[in-house]
């Protein structure tokens, strides 16, 4: 039986269509992608700009001659005027405070006259922050973390005055280098972050400030104001800083934990 003829296949000259029609499909794609990059909601770029923002104000510090961070600090108590925002524009925004800014520096000098525990309260302005800055005498005994009387109500008096209002506070302890190391602190660490961690407790149980505005801070005898080779120096780095900065939007709402995604095996 003879075998059938097998017929030459013929060449599909049309094969280029399909590498052809997968490049026109990634072009498409890249342009959808394009466009999609470019509707970007400028209100989310917005917040995201000042919140970053935010956090380069409050971290970046500069240390120069070897004194630590912030030993270049050149500020001035208020006397006589209202606090206005300072310090260059960073990604083309200067840092801003809120708009009632200087009724609440003009309250809280209200009560540095009213309030006599408040007399060696000092006030200042730095890079838009108002600083409210504390001697340890006025709230600690020495080597404790116990907030006392005098510094009971001199808490309370500023309590007042910052609650309903739209701000943070960071609370930042600080000490001098004296070294200490006792059987309840290890270190001028322990004691500062301590002490800053008491303040806010009082502020949010006494006070009934809101806890989610609230920080504590010890950053011990490394950011000094003051030389620590003199017993005036040293009295002037014992202090309680409360940092008060302009509230955003982005800076209440916690960040969504996106969850790790699970591959199969």
């Amino acid at each position: 039986m003879a075998r059938k003829k097998k017929h030459p296949e013929h060449v599909n000259h049309e094969r280029w269509l399909i590498s052809y029609a997968d490049f026109i499909t990634l072009l498409f794609a890249f342009f959808v992608v394009m466009f999609a990059v470019s509707q970007v909601d400028s209100r989310q770029v917005g917040r995201f700009t000042e919140s970053f923002t935010d956090a380069l104000e409050w971290q970046v510090f500069e240390a120069r001659g070897g004194k630590g961070f912030m030993s270049e600090r050149k500020v001035q108590p208020i006397v006589g005027q209202s606090v206005k925002p300072v310090g260059k524009a960073i990604l083309g925004r200067a840092p801003q405070f809120q708009p009632d800014e200087s009724n609440l520096a003009r309250t809280l000098k209200d009560r540095l006259r009213s309030v006599p525990e408040l007399r060696d309260l000092k006030v200042i302005e730095f890079r838009g922050e108002l600083i409210l800055r504390l001697p340890e005498q006025l709230l600690f005994e020495t080597g404790e973390t116990r907030v006392n009387e005098d510094g009971q109500i001199a808490l309370w008096a500023i309590a007042e005055a910052l609650k309903g209002r739209e701000v943070q506070v960071r609370v930042e302890g600080h000490t001098d280098n004296v070294p200490i190391k006792t059987i309840r602190f290890q270190s001028n660490w322990e004691l500062s972050a301590g002490r800053s961690t008491s303040v806010v407790v009082y502020l949010v149980e006494a006070c009934d400030m809101d806890p989610k505005r609230l920080a504590a801070a010890g950053y011990g005898e490394f950011r000094p104001i003051g030389p620590n080779d003199t017993p005036e120096g040293r009295a002037q780095n014992r202090r309680v800083d409360l940092v008060v900065v302009a509230e955003t939007d982005a800076s209440v709402v916690p960040p969504k934990t996106v969850p790790a995604s699970s591959s199969a095996d």
